[in-house]
């Protein structure tokens, strides 16, 4: 059920979903101190493995070190180049592309090319920048704030509801992620309600649930909704198979968002972790890692089940993605020539929950006053 009877305000105007000065407030008080899932412990299994990224306008590099995940600042601290380029790769030691700097799993220096004429040698400033990365399940998480709560208070009960999706009887499919020319809100509260179902996911999802097949649990730092999947072919299908691989079926679909920027949504065949980063005011980066399920029984059918729904949930998956990402271009767009302050319905009160989330981050002594 819905916690809300009557509609809500909009807390947030048009014109703060396209300044400048708004982006850079975000990424400092709502991004900077948030963890973020990156990749998973499948993306780097060897040592020497590697994985980089930009995140929030820094280079982040993750290596596997005899088994052990570190993350750095993907910059030398000699002359200030990247590390590397490459998006992933392997390589038997942490060495710098320009001059051949090398550097230990604690981002202290290894070998320096003709060391003898950086002497004297100055230790503190010749290591890596070093940042937090903790993982939960198989999703690698990382903090770019040398202080705050670790992961497992961040994410409070969702910890305990993540892990379990990633890994075990879960198998990781597929990550992909996309550009998209709108502010990172609209891509989140895009996914915080159904309303849209009918019109944008007509034959993927069908009609939206009613009131009484949707609970919603509304929390400062992140909200829920959940609904039981209708007991179709399609369903009936999928249980007999998530059963034949030794795992219990459910028909409950769950979504999740962690404030300010994950979200998560799982049925019984698959989980799905999808996290948007903003990369100016009016463009985003959405990502994506799906896990299908493996089960834990073994055998022949269970195999060949998981093979077979594999794709299934794949294409599925990426539909919806696309089917989501053709309208947000058109919401930017309304966004920006708008002179409505915009109202919220009872079934999107998730979307009130982060606009809270958000008003409250920037508000008082922060450098916004978003609410007027």
């Amino acid at each position: 059920m819905f916690v809300n009877q009557h509609h809500l305000a909009h807390l947030l105007r048009p014109d703060q979903y396209t300044s400048e000065e708004q982006y850079r407030a975000e990424l400092r008080h709502l991004f900077a101190p948030a963890w973020h899932p990156l990749c998973t412990v499948t993306d780097l299994p060897r040592p020497g493995d590697f994985v980089s990224f930009d995140l929030l306008e820094t280079p982040i590099l993750i290596r596997n070190f005899d088994g052990e995940l570190r993350a750095f600042l993907n910059v030398c601290p000699h002359r200030h180049a990247r590390i590397t380029g490459k998006a992933k790769g392997s390589s038997e030691k942490l060495r710098c592309q320009y001059h051949g700097w090398e550097f230990n799993k604690e981002g202290g220096t290894g070998k320096i090319p003709e060391a003898k004429a950086f002497r004297p040698w100055d230790r503190e400033n010749s290591c890596l920048t070093a940042f937090r990365l903790e993982t939960c399940g198989e999703l690698v998480f990382v903090n770019i704030a040398a202080t705050g709560p670790n992961l497992r208070e961040w994410l409070g009960p969702l910890f305990e509801r993540w892990a379990p999706a990633f890994g075990g009887a879960y198998r990781h499919a597929l990550t992909w992620e996309a550009d998209f020319p709108c502010n990172w809100k609209v891509v989140l509260e895009n996914s915080l309600e159904s309303y849209h179902i009918p019109l944008v996911h007509p034959k993927t999802f069908g009609d939206m649930p009613p009131e009484e097949n949707s609970w919603h649990e509304l929390e400062p730092t992140y909200s829920t909704y959940k609904t039981m999947v209708p007991n179709d072919f399609p369903n009936r299908s999928s249980a007999w198979m998530v059963r034949r691989m030794g795992e219990t079926f459910t028909g409950e679909y769950w979504h999740h968002v962690r404030h300010p920027h994950i979200t998560f949504s799982g049925l019984d065949v698959h989980k799905l972790m999808m996290c948007v980063f903003p990369t100016g005011p009016r463009t985003c980066r959405y990502r994506s890692i799906l896990y299908t399920v493996r089960g834990t029984r073994r055998g022949p059918l269970a195999r060949a089940l998981g093979r077979f729904l594999r794709p299934i949930v794949v294409t599925v998956a990426k539909k919806v993605f696309n089917e989501d990402g053709a309208l947000f271009p058109e919401i930017q767009r309304g966004l920006e020539a708008s002179p409505h302050r915009g109202v919220i319905g009872t079934r999107e009160e998730r979307i009130f929950t982060f606009q809270q989330f958000v008003a409250d981050a920037l508000r008082g002594p922060r450098e916004l006053p978003l609410v007027s």
